[in-house]
Formats: structure tokens, C-alpha cells, sequence
């Protein structure tokens, strides 16, 4: 019988050692998770626990605080201040933590996220990721203000009024003429023709008749 309340007792023992092992088994993930997730604190709760890293995709809200920043980020300077840049994101130490901030204008990273867009404002390209303007230098992506477009005014066309400028031919001097038909002696007639010259006439000859000659005057000289 004493033997057999051993065997009991050991049995029982047994069991409550592989539920404790059971339970400590279990909590092992647990605590490797709560050492492993460090980040941005959800709500007003600071227990590690709850944090959780944010990446540019995220859309976070600046003024968000964490105790450690991500692997892999590097220091970054702007307008003599200190600040710390991962994936997009930009980082300020205060009060002992790192406070998620607004991309400090001026500050040069080498890298931005991939799926940047190309814009091209005002004649230059400017690299957008959510929200940041970056140009690119020679030492890397920039940092800058978002520019303004400039809207070039249309040109203003005016319409000159069209002139027509009428050109009056200058007179033609016409040169008058009269023909007189001065019978002749043969029964016939022979045409001569007085041309107008100032006040008087001019004959075929050449002759000059200061008045119009009549045809006794014109058949001394053409009835023959």
C-alpha cells in the first residue's frame, strides 16, 4: 500500500511538472514577440508591446513618439538640426524619444521609396513621395517646399486693322484729234486729221493753226 501511494504521488507530480512546462512553452513566444516590437506608441499606452513601425506607405501622423528608431536608418542634417530618415520617414530626438516629424526642407537623403512620381512643374522635375517635393542634386534627393505653378498668361493677339489704300491712276493725257475730209481734185476726198495743241491745231505737215482751220484753208493745202 505505501508503495502504491508513492506511485500515485509521483504520478500527480508528473503531471502538474508537464503543465507547468506546458505553460512556460507557451508564454516563450510571447515574451520573444513583446522583445522584438519595438515602434510608435498606439494611443497613450508606452508598453512596447503595443508599438509597431510605420513606413512611408502608412500615411502616420507627425508627433508620433517611439523609444528605438527602425534598423537601418541613417542621420540626415537640415537647417543645423539633426534629424534621423528611414523609408521615407523622418525622425527628431525630444524628451528621450524619436518624434515622427514633417520632412525638413533642405535635408539631402540618397535614397527615396520606388514608387516615387516624376512631375515636371514650371519647367524643373520634382520627385513626389506622399506628400514630399525632392529635386535631385548631386549629393541625392533634396528636400523642398512644394512649388507653385505658374500659369503663363495666353498671348494677347491684336488685330490690326487692315487699311485699303485705294490708288488713283494719274490722268492719261489723251491727245485729241479731228479729221476733216478735204475734197481733192480728183472728186474725191482725203482725210486730214488736226491734232488739239494748247489752243490751236497741228496739221499733218506740222503746221499750226492757231484757230480750226476751215476747209478752204486744209484743201490749199491737201485737195491736190
Amino acid at each position: 500500500m505505501q508503495k502504491k501511494g508513492i506511485h500515485m504521488k509521483n504520478k500527480i507530480i508528473t503531471k502538474i511538472s508537464t503543465g507547468i512546462l506546458m505553460l512556460a512553452l507557451l508564454a516563450v513566444p510571447q515574451l520573444s514577440y513583446a522583445d522584438w516590437s519595438f515602434g510608435i506608441g498606439i494611443g497613450d499606452r508606452h508598453d512596447d508591446r503595443d508599438h509597431h513601425f510605420y513606413r512611408y506607405h502608412d500615411h502616420p501622423r507627425y508627433g508620433y513618439r517611439m523609444h528605438f528608431l527602425p534598423e537601418g536608418y541613417f542621420t540626415v542634417w537640415a537647417g543645423g538640426m539633426r534629424y534621423y530618415y528611414y523609408d521615407g520617414l523622418y525622425y527628431s530626438y525630444v524628451g528621450g524619444d524619436y518624434v515622427l516629424v514633417a520632412p525638413p526642407a533642405g535635408a539631402v537623403v540618397r535614397t527615396i521609396p520606388s514608387d516615387f512620381q516624376p512631375v515636371v512643374i514650371n519647367g524643373a522635375t520634382y520627385y513626389v513621395n506622399n506628400g514630399t517635393y525632392y529635386l535631385y542634386t548631386s549629393h541625392g534627393y533634396q528636400v523642398v517646399a512644394a512649388p507653385v505653378m505658374v500659369v503663363q498668361p495666353a498671348p494677347v493677339v491684336v488685330a490690326q486693322p487692315v487699311t485699303t489704300v485705294v490708288t488713283t491712276p494719274a490722268p492719261v493725257a489723251v491727245e485729241e484729234s479731228f479729221t476733216v475730209n478735204v475734197p481733192n481734185d480728183k472728186s474725191g476726198y482725203i482725210p486730214v486729221v488736226l491734232k488739239r495743241s494748247g489752243k490751236g491745231y497741228v496739221g499733218p505737215q506740222g503746221e499750226f493753226y492757231p484757230e480750226f482751220p476751215k476747209v478752204a484753208q486744209l484743201k490749199v493745202m491737201y485737195g491736190k
